[in-house]
C-alpha cells in the first residue's frame, strides 16, 4: 500500500519575524485560604514581590473561605484586600476572581511556601505577559508519593485516554492550584469544592489557545489527603468526556470498574516493601493496561 503524502507545513502559518505581542496588562493575585493564619502573611508578601518584579500594576486579594481563625486579619495587615467566601476551594476561587479587576488572574494557595529565586507569581504570569501563553499551570516537582500515585495510577491513564491533547499542556503536577490565565478564560461558575482545579484544567483545555506548564523550584505545603477527591474527579473527567463525545455513555460503567481497580492498585503501596519510583512506573503500566482492556483499545 502506498501512503498518501502529507503536507509538512500542516496547518502552519510560517513567518519570518516575531508576531507575538507583549501584553500591557494589570494582574490580580487571588489567594484562596481556609484557616491559613500561620502562612498567609508570607504568601501575600511573596505575591506582592512577584508583582514588583513583573513591573506591572496589580492587586493581591485573599479570599477567606469559611475561616474561623485570624487569616483575614493577618492578610489585611500584610497589605492584601480581603473578601469573605463560603467554605470550599471552588467557592473561594470564584469569589476572589469575581472581586478582582486585573486583566490577568493568578492563583496561589494560602498555605504554599515557595523557595525559588523569583516569586511564583512572576514565573506564572511572565509567559502570559510575553504573549507565549494564555494560561499557565505550575509544574512543581513533588517528592511525597501520594500525588504521584494520583498521576500514575489515575490521571495520566484516564485523562491521557479521554483528553490526550491535555497532558502536554499541564505538566507533571496537574493537581497544582498555582496557575494563571487571562481574564476571559475564567469560567463564570466552578464546582464549590476541590474539583475546581480540575474543572479549570478542562475549561482551559477547551478554550485556551496556549495553555502551558511552567517549571518551578522547591516548595512545600501541608499534606492533607482527600480520599474522596479522586472519585469526584473521576466523575468530572468522565462526564466531561461524555459531553464532548470522547466516550459513549454506555462505557461509563466499564470506566467505573477500571477506577475501582486502579484505586485498589494504588492501595497496594507499602513503604516498607516498595521502591517509590519502581512502584509508580509499574502502577502506570498496570493501570493503563487495565483501562485499555476495559475499553477494548488495541
Amino acid at each position: 500500500m502506498t501512503l498518501p503524502s502529507i503536507n509538512p507545513a500542516l496547518g502552519m502559518d510560517l513567518v519570518t519575524r516575531r508576531t507575538l505581542q507583549r501584553r500591557i496588562a494589570s494582574v490580580s493575585v487571588v489567594i484562596p485560604a481556609h484557616n491559613e493564619e500561620a502562612t498567609i502573611d508570607e504568601v501575600v508578601a511573596d505575591a506582592s514581590r512577584g508583582l514588583e518584579v513583573l513591573g506591572t500594576s496589580g492587586e493581591v486579594i485573599v479570599s477567606a473561605s469559611g475561616c474561623t481563625d485570624r487569616t483575614a486579619d493577618v492578610a489585611r495587615e500584610a497589605g492584601a484586600t480581603v473578601v469573605d467566601a463560603e467554605l470550599g476551594k471552588g467557592a473561594a476561587i470564584a469569589r476572589g476572581v469575581a472581586a478582582s479587576k486585573g486583566d490577568i488572574v493568578c492563583l496561589v494557595d494560602g498555605d504554599l511556601r515557595y523557595f525559588g529565586d523569583l516569586p511564583l507569581v512572576t514565573l506564572l504570569v511572565e509567559p502570559i505577559l510575553n504573549g507565549t501563553a494564555d494560561a499557565t499551570v505550575s509544574d512543581l516537582y513533588w517528592r511525597p508519593l501520594y500525588p504521584q500515585l494520583w498521576l500514575c495510577g489515575f490521571f495520566a491513564p484516564l485523562a491521557g485516554t479521554l483528553f490526550p491533547e491535555m497532558l502536554p499542556k499541564v505538566g507533571s503536577t496537574p493537581w497544582s492550584g498555582q496557575r494563571a490565565a487571562v481574564r476571559e478564560l475564567w469560567p463564570e461558575s466552578l464546582p464549590t469544592g476541590f474539583t475546581a482545579d480540575l474543572a479549570l484544567l478542562l475549561h482551559w483545555n477547551a478554550n485556551a489557545v496556549r495553555m502551558r506548564p511552567v517549571l518551578a523550584d522547591d516548595w512545600t505545603n501541608p499534606q492533607r489527603p482527600k480520599p474522596e477527591l479522586m472519585e469526584e474527579e473521576f466523575g468530572l473527567l468522565v462526564e466531561s468526556a461524555v459531553a464532548r463525545g470522547r466516550v459513549e455513555r454506555r462505557a461509563v460503567a466499564r470506566l467505573r470498574g477500571w477506577f475501582e481497580q486502579a484505586y485498589a492498585l494504588m492501595a497496594e503501596y507499602d513503604p516498607e516493601r516498595h521502591d517509590p519510583q519502581e512502584f509508580e512506573a509499574r502502577i502506570l503500566d498496570r493501570s493503563l493496561a487495565e483501562l485499555r482492556a476495559r475499553l477494548h483499545v488495541a
